[in-house]
């Protein structure tokens, strides 16, 4: 499995992180199963041939992904079934307050889960996802995507939570101080409401995915060095909160991730 990123056009850089694709490859195993890591961002998935199958966390039903599908928020990881066909995968990765902006949903009715936009009786979004399954090439499918967003590229609103949690003063764990005006169950609900889940875990996944990124940058970096880094208690409450997230102990993950790939790569049979 390939997996790449694509930069979005300057002017969309405040809305999208950046385009994904995931293909097959020559050595890939049929009906391999990969694990995604919560990352805190809100990914728009295009499936260009057969839909991957997702096992998500603290649900009885697996979800049976469509065609299109948009994920919210994940508290755990998941995995990935990969169909017996090509694999062919689009996808638009979101800030975390921007899906909520463009499509006026609830983002806590996403949590741990997926939904296809269709189901929200949007204006042409039927049309606009088969264009983007039907064009030729990925800068054409990149193309449609920031035409669809064009209305939003100037949107600037100070009452945001993009701005209100640039002005919070924040550890990289927990939220020290309040910016004066912004109360804290207040916030707790924006951000369930607009991201899908509390400020708390936000800032966990945001700091699991920094740890994450390090341990990529130096394999040989010593837990105990990752946990006083990061402002863990020690270095049992770093192994434990890796595990949550990922599934796996840090030593185990580095030996699943592909080194020249993103955590969507991570092969866990």
């Amino acid at each position: 499995m390939q997996f790449k990123k694509y930069k979005a056009s300057p002017a969309y850089q405040q809305l999208i992180a950046y385009f994904w694709t995931i293909t097959s490859t020559d050595n890939d195993i049929d009906n391999s199963s990969y694990r995604f890591v919560p990352d805190a961002y809100v990914d728009w998935v295009f499936h260009l041939e057969s839909p991957w199958q997702c096992d998500f966390p603290d649900t009885d039903i697996q979800s049976k992904t469509g065609k299109f599908h948009v994920f919210g928020q994940i508290k755990k990881h998941i995995n990935l079934y990969l169909p017996e066909s090509d694999l062919n995968v689009f996808g638009v990765k979101f800030h975390p307050w921007v899906a909520n902006q463009i499509w006026k949903v609830d983002m806590h009715y996403l949590t741990n889960g997926c939904l296809n936009l269709t189901d929200l009786d949007l204006p042409e979004m039927t049309i606009l996802q088969e264009k983007i399954c039907l064009a030729n090439s990925i800068s054409e499918r990149i193309k449609l995507i920031e035409a669809y967003l064009l209305p939003y590229v100037n949107y600037n609103d100070d009452q945001s939570l993009k701005t209100i949690f640039k002005r919070l003063d924040v550890g990289i764990h927990s939220i020290k101080k309040l910016d004066a005006g912004v109360g804290l169950r207040r916030l707790q609900q924006r951000f369930k409401n607009e991201i899908g889940i509390s400020p708390k875990l936000f800032l966990r996944t945001c700091r699991i995915n920094e740890v994450i990124e390090k341990m990529k940058e130096n394999t040989n970096q010593s837990l105990t060095q990752l946990a006083l880094e990061f402002d863990y208690f020690d270095q049992t409450h770093f192994i434990k909160d890796f595990k949550h997230f990922t599934g796996l102990s840090p030593t185990m993950f580095l030996k699943s991730i592909h080194p020249d790939g993103d955590i969507l790569n991570l092969r866990i049979n």
